[in-house]
């Protein structure tokens, strides 16, 4: 093999799995303080349902064409974004948690008791809520059964159970079967990558791009530049 074989089909796929693994870790850091704190704040979690399925179309694709770079790529991410989805689930269930319970002290309290319900170290103990001295009890809250990052979640992996289910058992060659996952997973990674976006409105109405994960913007564009290179070299050759 010539030293630009050994780059390109070698070095950069190699590179490529190393910030893979980067991009994905990135928000480790962030969700760890959110998860101490009890609030999201400024954190947009949006991108990881769609890295649950970039993660799931891409092992997928590797068991297909039998690829152990873009399985070794893509497996730490799709188990780390498990655990960021789920954490951001509870964070947002929290804060609807508290949105609640204040509306609740304030109905009973004419808003004399909205400044102790302020963080997640402040939520009242279930024995001392006055709205369950009066008798409703706390079934009475009405929360939402699923947050929305998990109804995102949910509609991500349903596609891609659709999608695998046909793949699987529809009759058709592995060429085939690689070429719908591969269309279906890079519309997913097109949408993984432009859902940092999604709170665009929001940094022009509050000129702040602090919702915008700067470090998992970084890795991306690296990422995505080691795994051109490698793809360019699988269609060449």
């Amino acid at each position: 093999m010539s030293a630009a074989g050994i780059f390109t089909e070698l070095i950069c796929p190699s590179l490529g799995t190393i910030m893979a693994s980067a991009m994905f870790a990135a928000p480790i850091t962030s969700l760890r303080k959110a998860l101490s704190r009890g609030s999201l704040g400024d954190l947009n979690p949006t991108p990881w349902a769609f890295m649950t399925g970039n993660c799931l179309g891409w092992v997928s694709y590797s068991f297909v064409t039998q690829n152990l770079f873009v399985l070794a790529s893509n497996l730490p991410g799709l188990i780390l974004s498990v655990w960021l989805n789920i954490g951001a689930a509870k964070l947002q269930y929290l804060e609807r948690y508290e949105t609640v319970v204040k509306a609740k002290y304030d109905d009973h309290s004419g808003g004399e008791n909205s400044s102790s319900i302020n963080s997640s170290s402040a939520l009242p103990p279930p024995s001392s809520s006055p709205y369950e001295e009066s008798g409703e009890g706390r079934n009475d809250l009405h929360l939402p059964s699923a947050t929305r990052h998990e109804h995102w979640v949910i509609r991500v992996l349903i596609i891609w159970g659709i999608t695998l289910s046909i793949t699987v058992f529809a009759p058709m060659t592995n060429d085939q079967q690689a070429d719908i996952i591969g269309i279906v997973v890079n519309m997913n990674l097109i949408v993984f990558y432009g859902a940092p976006l999604s709170t665009i409105v929001q940094v022009f109405k509050t000129r702040s791009s602090a919702s915008i994960h700067r470090k998992t913007l970084v890795m991306g564009i690296l990422n995505s530049f080691f795994w051109l290179v490698y793809g360019e070299c699988i269609v060449v050759s």
